[in-house]
């Protein structure tokens, strides 16, 4: 019994001895991922811009002549009332002049036709005169009053027209063009100067196509001026061109501030900023999305590196991002790249 049991004990060695070491683990299988997180539902953006007056008007000449003053310069400030540029008035005096002296003719012709309507009157109260002889001159006193009238209302148009040979501010305000120079002439209504008005404050800015969308349904913006760092201002879009400019194709846009204060100048560059609108959404690359069970699924990674498939609800497609309609919460981390030759309860090599 001892001889037998030897060789037995040595063909176990040898066999154990034959048999293959344990395969090494499986590498871990590297993965990109990123965190979910909510956003805006509408891409912000910004743009810049620049501070305009509410109220630009240009200012011209209600009558055409030669201009002999210029009373105001590029950028003056300016006040109601007060005479920005004058034009020759030699002819609109001459004008004036001889208005005056037709009046007085008219009213001297009118004296000596209704002097002669009373005489003519009490002649023919004696019979003296026929009817039809009072009647001609009832007519010619009547048509001399007229004449009256109608020369009085030209004096007086000749007159408004001698006023309009200075040009007045009408509104306070700050001298943003010009074109004005002394021997210069204009036309009735020609723009010389442009004056903005004192008061409301806009900025002015040039939306891209791509962000009309966004323009039209922002709930406000925020404004935020260069030479005032730190300060903000609420604006809310007051007017967007129905069409865009040949050069640049952009439309410009004019945003009301809500909460303008003396330091905001015209003139000032700004910086836009919008404001979205609508609920809170999560996005994804689309490369985090795979099908499983003919349902779109992401890899959700736990607190130890291992995935799992979750299956997943998409709201809409936004070129290569979708938005998450369901499936997963803010927070959750999830497989961007790697995803196809993944499985249920892998455990990956995070970043």
């Amino acid at each position: 019994m001892h001889k037998n049991k030897k060789p037995f004990l040595l063909c176990l060695a040898l066999l154990a001895s034959c048999e293959k070491p344990p395969a090494p683990p499986e590498p871990l299988r590297p993965v990109k991922t990123m965190q979910v997180v909510m956003e805006p539902n509408e891409a912000s953006f910004s743009l810049p811009g620049e501070v305009r007056a509410r109220y630009e008007t240009p200012l011209a000449f209600r009558v055409g002549g030669k201009i002999t003053e210029c009373k105001v310069n590029l950028g003056d400030i300016v006040h109601r009332g007060q005479i920005l540029a004058k034009l020759e008035p030699a002819d609109y005096q001459l004008a004036t002049q001889s208005g005056a002296a037709g009046v007085a003719e008219a009213r001297s012709a009118l004296t000596l036709a209704e002097a002669d309507l009373i005489r003519y009157r009490s002649l023919r109260e004696k019979g003296f005169v026929s009817a039809a002889m009072l009647d001609q001159k009832q007519a010619a006193a009547d048509a001399a009053r007229a004449r009256v009238e109608a020369l009085q209302s030209a004096h007086a148009e000749q007159n408004r027209q001698l006023d309009y040979t200075t040009l007045p501010a009408e509104s306070d305000g700050v001298v943003t063009g010009y074109d004005c120079n002394v021997g210069q002439v204009v036309n009735v209504g020609q723009p010389i100067l442009k004056l903005a008005q004192a008061g409301e404050k806009e900025i002015l800015i040039n939306l891209p196509e791509a962000e009309l969308q966004h323009a039209r349904s922002a709930a406000n913006f925020s404004v935020s001026l260069n030479a005032l760092p730190g300060k903000l201002y609420q604006g809310t879009l007051r007017e967007l061109s129905a069409a865009a400019d040949p050069a640049t194709r952009t439309y410009a846009a004019r945003l009301a501030v809500k909460n303008a204060d003396a330091s905001m100048q015209l003139g000032m560059s700004a910086t836009v900023d919008l404001h979205p609108v609508g609920n809170q959404v999560m996005r994804l690359p689309l490369s985090a999305v795979v099908s499983r069970d003919s349902k779109p699924s992401v890899w959700k990674v736990d607190n130890t590196g291992v995935v799992h498939g979750v299956a997943i609800a998409i709201a809409g497609i936004e070129g290569n991002a979708v938005r998450i309609a369901s499936g997963l919460n803010s927070g959750d981390v999830v497989v961007t790249a790697g995803v196809n030759l993944l499985r249920d309860g892998e455990k990956v090599k995070l970043p």
